[in-house]
């Protein structure tokens, strides 16, 4: 049988770029995130993330840009992708090496698979930016200190693509949550000019909205809770359907 070649993702090239279009007048939403992974003498090595789509469906987000503007002292870092397979393969019964070349699925030994495969990941370079549909399962690989007698860190700024048909609420239109810098506007009004401070402390620790800091962080780690249990259901559901040759 013929055997495909297996290209390094180095290695390819676009055979066709596709060139400049108008969005007709439309603004383009993003979410923006920074975070940083910061490597000590004391916790000289990151073990990599989980597997994991972003946002939840509400916040239609269709691609991710990232960007690394800071990488130092580190070991290779990689950012992998995983992708699902269609649920039918066509192949032949018992034709385990033929599904492994053409598709990139091993079987293991009662001829079951993972529909998924893993294309080669990329590398976190400094000054890199790396963009990719919001269809693949993504995860940061581990990494350690090059030099361990000294700190390093990898440092990225993410934008995160809201789909152009859609509109969702953004900051333009959603004033500061902050319960301080709610109370401190709030105060500076002459109705409340005279108050003492007893009472407005009083009335600061008695309101329910906007959320305290400690409130916030419960609510944080709510939503990370919900997310990990959305992304278990997606990768079951859509990157780990399970295959057996021997129903072909």
């Amino acid at each position: 049988m013929r055997v495909p070649i297996k290209c390094s993702s180095d290695l390819l090239h676009p055979a066709f770029i596709f060139p400049a279009f108008s969005f007709h007048g439309r603004r383009l939403q993003a979410i923006v995130k920074m975070s940083n992974i910061i490597l000590t003498p004391d916790k000289p090595e990151y073990e990599g993330g989980s597997w994991h789509v972003e946002a939840m469906a509400n916040e239609r987000i269709i691609a991710t840009g990232i960007y690394y503007y800071d990488v130092d002292n580190i070991t290779e870092s990689r950012l992998n992708f995983r992708q699902s397979v269609d649920s039918y393969l066509d192949c032949e019964e018992g034709d385990a090496r033929g599904i492994r070349l053409a598709y990139g699925v091993e079987l293991d030994e009662n001829n079951s698979a993972t529909l998924s495969q893993e294309p080669s990941g990329v590398e976190a370079l400094n000054g890199r930016c790396i963009c990719f549909p919001n269809t693949y399962l993504h995860q940061v690989s581990g990494f350690k200190l090059k030099d361990p007698s000294k700190p390093g860190h990898r440092k990225i700024l993410a934008f995160f693509l809201i789909d152009p048909s859609m509109r969702i609420p953004s900051t333009k239109v959603v004033p500061p949550r902050q319960q301080g810098w709610w109370a401190e506007k709030v105060f500076e009004l002459p109705l409340f000019g005279d108050l003492p401070l007893t009472i407005k402390d009083c009335l600061v620790e008695h309101i329910e909205w906007p959320m305290s800091l400690q409130k916030a962080k419960e609510e944080r780690l709510k939503l990370m809770e919900e997310r990990t249990a959305k992304n278990e259901d997606v990768s079951s559901s859509h990157f780990e359907q399970e295959f057996n040759l021997c129903e072909y």
